[in-house]
């Protein structure tokens, strides 16, 4: 299975997700990978030693290689996907079974929220299986501006998950 986690800008909680999502994964006893497909380099480097995954930092057009050559090796491939809409990054919402959001990582930011859910959209025009969880904003904002109810609404079928410890049951199913 592969799981792309995205969001509209760089941040280090995206980052902070994917290794916290791929770990579990890999746990739980599954051959996973931790595909770094972010264009800005990390500070806290793919591929921890302390995560019991394989990682790999791939970028640009070759994402979409990648996955497939990887897909036969790895039962789940986690992917840290760019922050903005390049060849890498469309390639790994199209090739994603699930799709996680951070909402907290827009930061209230209209535009950015719209820009984003506008890329997800015409992903699923090439994957209309696409599966969508949204993590919903901590701070537990309940207005209707509010990142986690904007994505909701533009983003139809979309889950959210409340809070990040059930964020791996809605995106793995157990």
């Amino acid at each position: 299975m592969i799981v792309t986690v995205v969001n509209e800008g760089h941040g280090q909680a995206k980052l902070a997700l994917v290794e916290h999502l791929a770990a579990l994964r890999g746990l739980a006893g599954r051959k996973v990978l931790l595909m770094d497909a972010d264009s800005s380099p990390h500070e806290s480097p793919c591929g921890n030693a302390a995560l019991p995954v394989a990682a790999r930092a791939v970028c640009g057009k070759s994402v979409q290689a990648e996955l497939e050559n990887q897909g036969q090796r790895f039962q789940d491939i986690v992917v840290d996907a760019d922050g903005r809409d390049s060849l890498g990054s469309r390639a790994a919402l199209i090739a994603a079974r699930v799709v996680v959001i951070p909402a907290d990582d827009l930061h209230g930011d209209a535009v950015r929220t719209a820009r984003l859910a506008d890329r997800i959209g015409n992903a699923r025009l090439f994957n209309p299986a696409l599966r969508i969880v949204i993590l919903a904003c901590q701070d537990g904002c309940r207005d209707d501006a509010c990142v986690t109810a904007v994505l909701h609404r533009r983003l139809p079928g979309a889950e959210v998950a409340t809070h990040p410890g059930v964020l791996y049951a809605a995106v793995f199913g157990g």
